[in-house]
């Protein structure tokens, strides 16, 4: 493999790991707001810079890897739902400041103004702009964060896609083992082994062996030996084809080879 496809490599499991890091932050934030319907300023804008790095990430690799392509590819697809993301984020963000900031502001300036009928027109001009902004950001704001949670939906989908597309690159396969939680919470049904029985002929066992030979053969020997044992203690009893057989006799062969290293 030359050095410039290597890196390409390295950057998706990077652009992958991210993404799954994103979208778990922010459902969790999606679900705390739907129990306590409160969402603050600080975290949203936390959110809105993730969501801008991930978008000039897929920006600059996906496209600078295949910039002259005229096929749709799933990278395409998933570097505009990033972008779009983001900006809605930034609708978002826009909304949570105006209730936090402003409209405490514009309570306090109504109230200090007294009788309304006496108002300057200026001052009740300025009045109902800002009572229509404020109702604007509380009728927008649970829209808007049901829209991005719609996207983030409509991204993952995508996002799997991108990592079957690459599913034999060493880099991808260890990355999306060791932070297999931010999998088994975005896809609940079935996890990482529902993603490696989806994307390899012989399962969630082929894939965790695969895993394992990988670290096996990058020197990360004691690694290599917890997954063998762990696919071997889990693949006992397993209703398997041959194929997958042959991969849990490949894993005790490894296991042993792995008993000269220190």
């Amino acid at each position: 493999m030359g050095k410039k496809e290597n890196q390409k490599y390295m950057e998706t499991a990077d652009i992958v790991l991210n993404s799954l890091k994103i979208f778990s932050g922010f459902k969790k934030e999606f679900e705390s707001y739907k129990k306590s319907k409160k969402l603050s300023f600080e975290k949203v804008d936390t959110m809105g810079r993730d969501f801008f790095d991930l978008k000039n990430e897929t920006h600059q690799y996906f496209r600078e890897y295949n910039p002259s392509r005229k096929k749709l590819e799933e990278t395409d697809i998933f570097d505009l739902i990033v972008s779009s993301i983001f900006h809605e984020v930034l609708h978002l963000k826009e909304y949570i400041y105006v209730l936090e900031k402003y409209e405490p502001r514009y309570m306090v300036f109504e109230k200090k103004l007294g009788d309304k009928k006496n108002l300057d027109p200026a001052n009740r001009d300025f009045l109902r702009h800002s009572r229509e902004t404020v109702g604007e950001a509380k009728l927008g704001l649970p829209l808007k964060l049901q829209g991005v949670n719609e996207l983030v939906n409509d991204a993952l989908p995508h996002l799997a896609s991108i990592i079957e597309d690459n599913a034999f690159d060493k880099h991808l396969i260890r990355t999306i083992y060791v932070y297999s939680d931010y999998i088994d919470y975005l896809f609940p049904q079935g996890g990482i082994k529902r993603f490696y029985n989806d994307i390899y002929e012989g399962g969630w066992i082929e894939g965790i062996f695969l895993v394992g030979e990988s670290f096996a053969k990058s020197g990360f020997y004691e690694q290599a030996e917890f997954i063998f044992k762990k696919l071997l203690e889990e693949g006992v009893n397993e209703k398997s084809d041959k194929l997958s057989r042959d991969y849990m006799e490949r894993a005790k062969s490894s296991l042993k080879n792995l008993a000269g290293h220190p």
